[in-house]
């Protein structure tokens, strides 16, 4: 029996089996179930298909079949990209199936399921599929489900962290494939949707990607449990970044399937401040434990939380044995009553440092010096110890002092001997004025007399003061003007002596030429100032000025000669003036008229040196 039917791989065809082949299209042309085979191109055109597709789409085969049938163009918009990205990821051998709006020749949009396979031959490679509509109620499902998607894409778009969810088949969790990202991820990676629909996450790793991190996420998803990891995924232009993965698996219904939805949260700034603050750490770590002053870190109720290597060497303690020690542990008993106060916030010691006596694991006590501050931690106060062993230092002090108390000793016995050698030296000038009756030559041993005397009363008081080495020049100008009066004793005029001096301290290196240069100016106003009158005055200040010292000596008697010279003249008193003032390096100046005489030293004050 011959009938005209449409050729076709799934349709009937003329040979010897021609009944089974006839009773075979009439099985598929009441199958809901359409076959067909189609080419791998860019357009996926039909070369085979069953009859029964008129049924479904109300195209027929001949419509269908060959390259002038737009199968792509008549794929519902919102569909066509993930359905093109299906076909071009699929692999050989490996049957997957997609969901998608076609438009039914009617024009309406139908719901289609795409089973697929992507078989090759020894010619080319080639999709054998089936279509299977999608029943009534799968549509209302699709549609209420295209809205709960619009409204979830609404809410994925706004989230500030980037979403990917994947698929994969539940006997085959780890070939799973990109089937959506929101915009985050888009704009964050560089990645677009339609670039990465259908991959495998795995173009986001890199040569830092962490293969632990990796083994640990896939062994999480083969047991189907949610997981947190943290590792480096990689930009579209390689640049390298931190991310936060959250991810959880969610069945299909079908149970065949498994979508697994990941929270992408970029931690780079965190990472980087991580580091930072380790790096950090590490430093401040390295810094106390190559100080050599034992740290602690002691909680307010005086526990041991931590301490650096020098804290173990000073006391013995390993560093397990003192963490959790009470800080009385380390105190010898009869000193517990005195430190107590070190945990006070009040009792910190700030700039000044405070001594205390610990003692070691051996029972050894150590003199140690100790700084403490208070600073606060997740809310609770930490008192930081630095303590510094003492030993040497108070053997080194010790030693000084008694070195010291020694010189201080030999020195003041310098003094007295120097004192009374200048005495003895008086005495026989004295002795000396007493055997002599020529006027000239006695007044020159009074003068010289005088003169040691200004010096021997520098070396008394050095001797009876407490450094030796300064003397206060008010209460020594006092007691020369005291001397230089009562060696005046023969002198028949009355002469009032007025003094404003300052409490400056001098060293004996300007004391002693100072001392001579007033002895001098001195003798010489009672001497020459007053002739051929019965009184006078003489002022004495002394004052100083930014380190600066101006003597002054003033009379009110008869001044100088109009032609008078200090640098030129030849007396053995004014040599000495001269002589002095050049020692202390300081300048004087002479005023004189008939109002009197007026001598004024300015020198620097000399510090007391020290080597």
């Amino acid at each position: 029996m011959n009938v005209n039917r449409p050729p076709g791989l799934m349709g009937y065809r003329e040979n010897d089996s021609g009944e089974v082949n006839y009773r075979l299209e009439k099985l598929l042309g009441k199958s809901s179930i359409v076959y067909y085979h189609r080419g791998s191109g860019d357009k996926y055109s039909y070369v085979d298909i069953s009859c029964n597709v008129s049924r479904l789409l109300e195209y027929t085969p001949s419509e269908i079949i060959g390259g002038g049938f737009n199968w792509i163009g008549r794929i519902h918009p919102e569909d066509r990209q993930s359905v093109k990205s299906f076909f071009e990821n699929l692999d050989p051998g490996n049957s997957q199936a997609i969901e998608y709006r076609f438009k039914h020749k009617s024009g309406h949009y139908i719901w289609l399921r795409d089973e697929v396979e992507l078989v090759a031959d020894e010619e080319k490679e080639k999709f054998v599929g089936v279509l299977v509509k999608v029943d009534r109620e799968k549509e209302i499902q699709h549609l209420n489900l295209e809205k709960r998607e619009k409204l979830q894409q609404l809410a994925l778009d706004n989230l500030n962290d980037m979403v990917i969810i994947t698929k994969a088949p539940k006997d085959n969790p780890l070939n799973s494939r990109v089937v959506f990202v929101n915009k985050s991820f888009e704009q964050f990676t560089g990645y677009q949707s339609e670039e990465i629909i259908n991959k495998t996450p795995t173009f986001l790793h890199g040569p830092e990607t962490s293969e632990e991190a990796l083994a640990r996420i896939n062994q999480k998803i083969r047991k189907g449990e949610s997981l947190r990891e943290e590792f480096i995924n990689y930009k579209k232009d390689g640049t390298p970044y931190w991310v936060e993965l959250d991810m959880a698996p969610f069945p299909t219904d079908d149970g065949r399937y498994e979508y697994w939805v990941g929270i992408n949260r970029d931690i780079t700034q965190r990472k980087r401040a991580e580091k930072k603050l380790a790096e950090s750490e590490k430093r401040h770590r390295t810094f106390t434990e190559l100080a050599f002053d034992a740290i602690f870190e002691i909680h307010v109720d005086g526990t041991i939380l931590r301490c650096n290597k020098r804290a173990c060497e000073l006391f013995g303690y390993s560093r397990e044995e003192l963490i959790g020690m009470h800080v009385l542990d380390l105190t010898p008993e009869k000193f517990h009553s005195k430190h107590p106060e070190t945990f006070a916030e009040i009792a910190t010691t700030g700039d000044d440092a405070w001594k205390r006596i610990y003692q070691k694991k051996d029972g050894t006590k150590i003199p140690t010096e100790i700084h403490t501050a208070f600073y606060e931690m997740g809310g609770q106060k930490r008192l930081i110890a630095y303590v510094r062993d003492n030993t040497d230092h108070e053997i080194h002090e010790k030693t000084i002092r008694k070195s010291l108390k020694e010189k201080e000793t030999l020195l003041a016995e310098i003094h007295h001997r120097v004192k009374n050698n200048l005495a003895i030296i008086s005495g026989l000038l004295q002795m000396q004025v007493f055997n002599t009756e020529d006027e000239k030559l006695l007044a020159k041993l009074k003068e010289s007399q005088s003169r040691i005397q200004s010096i021997a009363m520098v070396h008394e008081k050095l001797y009876s003061s407490e450094t030796f080495s300064e003397i206060a020049i008010d209460k020594y100008i006092n007691d020369l003007l005291n001397m230089i009066e009562e060696s005046m004793i023969d002198f028949e005029k009355e002469i009032h002596v007025n003094t404003e001096m300052e409490s400056i301290l001098l060293t004996v290196g300007q004391a002693i030429p100072c001392g001579l240069l007033l002895n001098e100016m001195i003798t010489n106003c009672y001497k020459h100032a007053f002739e051929n009158r019965d009184k006078g005055k003489i002022d004495i200040s002394i004052r100083e000025n930014k380190g600066q010292i101006t003597l002054s000596v003033t009379d009110n008697g008869i001044g100088l000669p109009e032609d008078f010279n200090i640098e030129e003249q030849p007396s053995l008193g004014m040599t000495i003036i001269n002589t002095l003032t050049t020692q202390l390096n300081g300048r004087m100046e002479v005023d004189s008229g008939d109002y009197g005489t007026s001598f004024s030293l300015s020198f620097d004050i000399e510090g007391d040196t020290e080597e």
